[in-house]
């Protein structure tokens, strides 16, 4: 059974460690494997492992959940809103890439509903500490980690307000990794991807 301490996920049965990173999930440190929340929840869905915090087992769906800082700065922030307009907007946490453009992180639910449909689809996703908003994923077929990963997964929402300049540091970041640049996205509670370039062949 895996543990939940101060919001990270370590698992350290041996055998377990084993048996997961042959799955291409989890990272590998000095007190255990450490898992990212996604891959938890998935594992969790699927009732291949457990995960326990302070003596109480965690669903999926508590994995999911969005942390309780972000609901309660999201709901003030919304009460801010209303006294200054009457206009609802839907309620995400926002950034900034580092050309300035604005935009959206989509929620933990919809970054599970994309997690899972790749997962589901073969496919060893890693997740960049630097950006969340940046995935590196794998052909399909599991053992494959020691290949190139095939894209630059890049998350947005269907809010997301694009910009050329935006939009191509992303694609120069893709052809810098030699990956392909695709954009994903939750629409009508479906996962979306979307290629947008493709590095060029090396001759």
């Amino acid at each position: 059974m895996a543990e939940s301490r101060a919001g990270i996920i370590i698992e350290t049965d041996p055998d377990m460690v084993a048996k997961l990173l042959s799955m291409g999930i989890g990272k590998k440190k000095e007190d255990g494997l450490h898992l990212h929340w996604l891959e938890a929840a998935l594992l969790s869905e699927r009732n291949l492992l457990k995960i326990e915090q302070e003596g109480k087992e965690l669903s999926r769906d508590a994995l999911i959940a969005e942390p309780q800082e972000e609901k309660k700065g999201a709901k003030e922030a919304k009460k801010e809103k209303g006294k200054k307009s009457a206009k609802p907007k839907i309620a995400k946490n926002k950034s900034a890439d580092s050309s300035g453009a604005s935009l959206l992180i989509p929620s933990r639910a919809d970054q599970y509903l994309i997690y899972r449909a790749l997962r589901l689809g073969g496919r060893v996703v890693r997740f960049s500490e630097g950006s969340p908003l940046h995935w590196r994923v794998y052909e399909r077929g599991v053992g494959r980690e020691h290949e190139r990963p095939q894209m630059l997964l890049y998350l947005v929402t269907p809010e997301w307000s694009v910009s050329l300049s935006s939009l191509e540091q992303q694609m120069q970041l893709a052809r810098m990794l030699r990956q392909d640049l695709t954009l994903a996205f939750v629409r009508d509670g479906r996962p979306h991807m979307m290629r947008m370039s493709r590095p060029p062949v090396e001759g």
